[in-house]
């Protein structure tokens, strides 16, 4: 497993990272301690939770499995999506910022976070409330780092600024979804992670498991999130299937998955720091992981380029 850097920190983690918002929910605790042992062994550090994952049952069932492994992982949590504390308002508030981060740190047995993820942008709270409270905690050493999620470009350059020259906070990466299909948010970013030289967190690398080529068209398997998630309808179109059989021969070419390839095509970009990668069990996880190892040609991340071109343009 190979580590990479967040931008501007001395901060490591590894390229594959765990989502956990399965946790608790799909996955129990048995299965949890399989897939974090597994990790130690593989030297993934990387895990990515939410005080909303589950209904908060995510960081709970994370902090009765990590036993004596919490120093091994580089753990992020956010605040600031909707739940019921806060009745959807002031999200970003001090209030509600110092509840969750407290009731994070209980639910996950732990002094610290490493990383913060501040979850969405709130139009209710001025960013200089939010700005001063993570200040504060910072100083009370119960977070460490600052990352922001599914903030706009506009957003995004606000917070960094101020952040950086009032506060004395460093903004070191941004998550957001991005993958081989839906790029629109990258798109929007890309000057701004240029500019501020910013790392990226992507999330939905498999576009919801469409890019693993589980789907076949006009069929959709039972217990897969294609029977309840209505943005994923878009993807059952013939031009979606269609760029699925040429990258497919590209992967075969590397003797990998759909999977993998995916995971290997953003990771191939320099501003990407580590990929989220949503696991129910192990089996799941020694495929993505094998997606590290993968370094995709220049001809041929221009050939897949071309194929996005020519089916989603």
């Amino acid at each position: 497993m190979e580590y990479r850097q967040f931008n501007k920190t001395g901060l490591f983690v590894s390229e594959i990272g765990i989502g956990t918002n399965r946790f608790g929910h799909k996955v129990d605790k048995k299965d949890v301690v399989k897939i974090l042992h597994y990790c130690v062994d593989n030297n993934i550090n990387h895990i990515d939770t939410a005080n909303v994952y589950a209904n908060g049952k995510s960081e709970k069932i994370l902090g009765e499995s990590f036993g004596n492994l919490r120093k091994d992982f580089i753990i992020g949590t956010k605040v600031g999506w909707n739940n019921s504390y806060d009745n959807d308002l002031g999200l970003l508030s001090s209030r509600s910022i110092n509840y969750h981060v407290n009731n994070s740190l209980t639910k996950l047995k732990t002094d610290y976070i490493d990383i913060l993820w501040l979850h969405k942008w709130d139009n209710t709270t001025h960013i200089d409330e939010t700005l001063t409270t993570i200040n504060s905690l910072i100083n009370l050493g119960k977070i460490r780092y600052i990352g922001i999620s599914n903030f706009n470009s506009w957003q995004t350059a606000l917070t960094l600024v101020k952040a950086k020259t009032i506060y004395n906070i460093e903004i070191i990466a941004t998550q957001s979804e991005y993958n081989l299909i839906n790029r629109n948010t990258y798109s929007e970013l890309y000057e701004c992670l240029k500019y501020f030289n910013l790392s990226l967190v992507p999330f939905f690398p498999l576009a919801s498991g469409f890019l693993t080529g589980k789907y076949k068209k006009n069929v959709i398997p039972e217990n897969s999130r294609a029977e309840w998630a209505d943005y994923m309808k878009v993807m059952f179109k013939s031009n979606y299937f269609s760029f699925l059989e040429e990258l497919s021969v590209i992967a075969k070419h590397y003797e990998c998955s759909l999977t993998e390839i995916s995971i290997a095509w953003l990771l191939s970009h320099s501003n990407v720091t580590s990929v989220i990668n949503g696991v129910r069990n192990v089996k799941q996880l020694k495929e993505n992981i094998k997606s590290s190892g993968i370094q995709i040609n220049m001809n041929d991340l221009i050939l897949i380029e071309s194929m996005y071109e020519k089916h989603f343009k």
